[in-house]
């Protein structure tokens, strides 16, 4: 029994150390602040999400008179725009001009005198590089369209059920140099072109990439223009022309016994 009592007490002599090691020691925080806790990595910052609002003002006024919007175009600036192939785009028919805030009543006035009917207001708010399609009628039938390309060259483009109408684009440009220097944009450049595109309005994807496939942009028609809150822009047939073998007639011009052409002002109204 001697014995035994004697290994029991070396053995409890052993272990009471190794017990005394596993006790947690509490950290000492004396001295440390918070900044110092905080992750020396790059820090993410937010993405700001810039937004440029347009609105699309339409007009439809008898096709016999076209002539007396000349003294609307002579109202307005086209050497402000940039065109993306200048004799193309005049000889698919089109014109476009710029106007600013103090001329905006003046214009819409003069169209009211040429007898013009305004159409429903679309009012888009745009993020950059993100395009809309503003309707303007659908192409019922699968069948063949004629524009002007590039050097006056005559194109021709098998285009499906869609909808035809006016793509607008969207950057904002940002002002460094300002004063304030806030980072802000005062400006935006706006880019439109004529398109013939599917609609692929509740279609599987799969389907719905193979109908793109004939989605028509007609680059040639297009134009771009810097604009500020205020400013707008009017785009319109430069003619009526009872034919459709040019933009203009496909989609500036209402055929029927009483044809119409239709007449667009894309207004900056805010940028931020």
């Amino acid at each position: 029994m001697v014995r035994l009592s004697q290994i029991l007490f070396v053995c409890s002599v052993i272990m009471l150390p190794a017990g005394c090691a596993n006790t947690q020691k509490e950290a000492d925080t004396k001295g440390i602040k918070m900044g110092d806790l905080a992750s020396t990595g790059r820090r993410i910052q937010p993405k700001v999400l810039r937004t440029t609002n347009i609105e699309v003002i339409s007009y439809e006024l008898p096709a016999d008179n076209i002539a007396s919007m000349e003294g609307i175009w002579q109202t307005l600036n086209p050497g402000t725009l940039r065109y993306n192939e200048p004799n193309s785009f005049a000889a698919n028919g089109l014109r476009a001009a710029m106007g600013k805030f103090t001329e905006f009543k003046k214009v819409t006035a003069m169209l009211k005198t040429a007898n013009a009917t305004k159409l429903p207001t679309t009012s888009l708010l745009m993020t950059d590089n993100q395009p809309e399609l503003i309707g303007i009628a659908r192409m019922p039938n699968k069948g063949t369209v004629s524009y002007i390309d590039r050097q006056g060259a005559i194109k021709t483009a098998d285009v499906g059920l869609g909808i035809i109408g006016l793509q607008i684009f969207t950057r904002q440009i940002i002002n460094t140099s300002a004063p304030a220097a806030t980072g802000t944009a005062q400006l935006a450049s706006i880019h439109a072109v004529p398109a013939i595109l599917a609609s692929t309005e509740g279609v599987a994807p799969a389907i719905a990439e193979r109908l793109k496939e004939h989605d028509l942009r007609i680059y040639s028609a297009g134009f771009s223009a810097i604009m500020k809150p205020g400013e707008f822009v009017m785009f319109g047939p430069a003619e009526y022309k009872q034919d459709e073998i040019t933009a203009a007639g496909r989609f500036f011009t209402k055929q029927g016994p009483k044809p119409n052409i239709r007449v667009f002002l894309l207004v900056c109204v805010s940028i931020f």
